[in-house]
């Protein structure tokens, strides 16, 4: 799972503050986000931004 810090933390894993990584190790991923050291990447949702129309012609 693709993962940001939101601290920095030393252990079995080490992150600075916003460093993104993928970690694999199913139990150090259950810790870190149960203690909200780390959060999920999500995918990015894009958002189309409406255009008006052309109301002059």
């Amino acid at each position: 799972m693709k993962v940001r810090a939101t601290i920095g933390f030393v252990g079995k894993l080490s992150m600075y503050p916003g460093e993104e990584r993928e970690i694999t190790d199913k139990e150090v991923l259950k810790d870190l986000l149960s203690c909200g050291y780390i959060e999920e990447i999500g995918t990015k949702k894009t958002t189309k931004k409406s255009v008006k129309k052309d109301e002059s012609k």
